[in-house]
């Protein structure tokens, strides 16, 4: 039998993509990290910290399989 190749297109799959990080932002889903700041603390995602910052790579990397808490000391609590 001969090999078939399909090609799928997805019109609006960063719409989509976005709108699934903002759900799972809003409802506190498969959170696995916690920053802290002056007294605040936010739920976060490792996948997306990570991919936005090399700092937060490392990190991660150097905890892995752990859920840590990250303090952040030199920003401003607007959170």
């Amino acid at each position: 039998m001969g090999e078939k190749t399909f090609n799928l297109t997805w019109n609006n799959h960063l719409a989509n993509l976005s709108g699934l990080f903002e759900g799972l932002y809003k409802s506190g889903s498969l959170t696995d990290t916690t920053l802290a700041c002056q007294g605040g603390m936010l739920r976060a995602h490792r996948l997306v910290l990570a991919a936005c910052s090399p700092y937060f790579e490392r990190v991660f990397k150097e905890h892995y399989g752990e859920q840590p808490i990250l303090i952040l000391k030199v920003l401003m609590n607007k959170i």
